[in-house]
């Protein structure tokens, strides 16, 4: 359990590069460009992008559990991990290959690339205590964080001249204008490149032997685990809580682009920069966060950053001038750092060392199940209420809209109800106690 004295160690930041290479994913392919070139480029629904993430996330959440109990007793969580990213990395290079009218073929790679991608986040989280120990490990899953958004940003740089041919309006040799789709292979290999420092630099610890470990044993592994949540107070409160924080959190990344485009009237360009700016405030937000909680309570700060996650949706939806818009940009960038940064050392503080990957899988399946159900709320709401339909004539009528802001209002709504989800975690986080690193050291 030695502990250096600095986190500026290599396989500190080969950890945290890992977070840096999945964002970049996270951020090109589900949050800013596939979505939209299903919707605004091949004109389909937005359920042939939501559905197929739905089920991606739903054999994510069955099998979470299990590989995180499994991690538990093996000494191969790295090779879990890098087996599961070059998975992810294939699937998105082959979606650049789709034929623009096979949209069955597209969205099932995506659907591959969207499971391999969270299946291996277990591992990843897992693998936070082989780097560091107790307080420390709060200030490096921080880290871990602000280098994740920096990835956001320099894939979004490095990916946009594929897309405009252009960085804002500055020519870029060897990139030409290919669209949306001109995303994909870049993407796949920077996510690639990014995490092969874990695998080099990163030693794997075990907290007891390594055994073998059977795909039952390991489900009736998790099903202890959750029983075993009675032993360890508040964890369960905490995994129920978070379930409706990352059902909220999940919507917004998965529809951030389309929002900004499709509500906010956004060009490509400054839909980059909207999502860099909030992103760099993101770093920014989640060292100064990592910092603050070596030294406060856990609980008191996820409090705080989960009513300015209420505060700012309510805003976001209810009003449309593009200054109040830029300026909630950056907050809910440092929100979104926050939450990361403090769930995950919470839950370590809450449970036994030796158990990480078991309760991490059931974090994860907590999660998983948060993005099943938000995007079904968040296309349902838009369904029910486009002007069209019943619900959307009558709401329209109601408050007197205008045909551009009837549009707009099933995606008001929509975030309208993610706030919603936010209250009703913060209900339940209310009775979660206090952690501090001391029993379970």
């Amino acid at each position: 359990m030695a502990q250096a004295t600095s986190v500026w160690r290599k396989d500190v930041l080969a950890w945290a590069l890992f977070d840096f290479a999945g964002t970049i994913y996270s951020m090109n392919i589900v949050s800013l460009y596939l979505k939209r070139y299903i919707v605004e480029d091949l004109r389909y629904d937005d359920r042939y992008f939501d559905i197929p993430f739905v089920v991606s996330m739903i054999c994510a959440a069955i099998l979470s559990p299990a590989l995180g109990a499994i991690s538990d007793h093996t000494a191969r969580k790295k090779v879990y991990l890098l087996s599961f990213t070059l998975a992810c990395c294939i699937a998105v290079g082959f979606m650049a290959a789709v034929p623009s009218g096979v949209i069955f073929a597209l969205v099932l790679l995506f659907m591959v690339s969207s499971f391999f991608y969270v299946a291996g986040i277990p591992f990843y989280n897992a693998l936070l205590y082989s780097v560091a120990d107790g307080k420390q490990a709060r200030f490096v899953s921080g880290i871990g964080i602000a280098s994740g958004y920096v990835g956001s940003v320099l894939g979004m740089l490095l990916v946009l001249p594929f897309v405009t041919g252009s960085l804002f309006g500055i020519s870029v040799p060897f990139a030409h204008a290919g669209g949306k789709a001109a995303s994909f292979v870049p993407t796949a290999i920077l996510v690639l490149v990014f995490s092969i420092p874990l695998l080099i630099w990163v030693r794997e610890r075990q907290f007891h032997q390594p055994e073998r470990e059977t795909v039952l044993s390991a489900y009736k592994d998790v099903w202890s685990g959750l029983k075993d949540t009675k032993r360890y107070p508040g964890v369960l409160r905490f995994l129920i809580s978070d379930y409706f924080f990352e059902d909220a959190i999940a919507t917004v990344k998965l529809n951030i682009g389309l929002y900004c485009s499709f509500v906010l009237g956004l060009a490509e360009s400054q839909i980059t920069i909207f999502l860099v700016i909030s992103t760099l405030t993101a770093v920014a937000g989640s060292f100064v966060i990592g910092k603050i909680a070596e030294r406060w309570s856990l609980k008191n700060l996820l409090t705080i950053i989960m009513w300015g996650w209420v505060a700012s949706l309510v805003v976001f939806a209810a009003v449309d001038s593009m200054d109040i818009v830029w300026v909630l940009g950056p907050i809910v960038g440092v929100l979104l750092g926050g939450l990361w940064t403090t769930t995950r050392p919470m839950l370590a503080e809450l449970v036994p060392h030796d158990q990480l990957g078991r309760f991490f899988g059931i974090f994860s399946l907590s999660g998983r199940a948060a993005a099943i159900i938000g995007p079904l709320i968040w296309t349902t709401v838009v369904y029910l209420f486009q002007p069209q339909r019943p619900l959307g004539h009558w709401a329209s009528g109601l408050f007197g809209l205008s045909e551009t802001s009837a549009i707009k209002l099933p995606y008001k709504l929509a975030v309208l109800s993610l706030a919603v989800l936010v209250l009703t975690g913060l209900l339940v986080f209310r009775k979660v106690p206090h952690t501090q690193r001391l029993a379970h050291d």
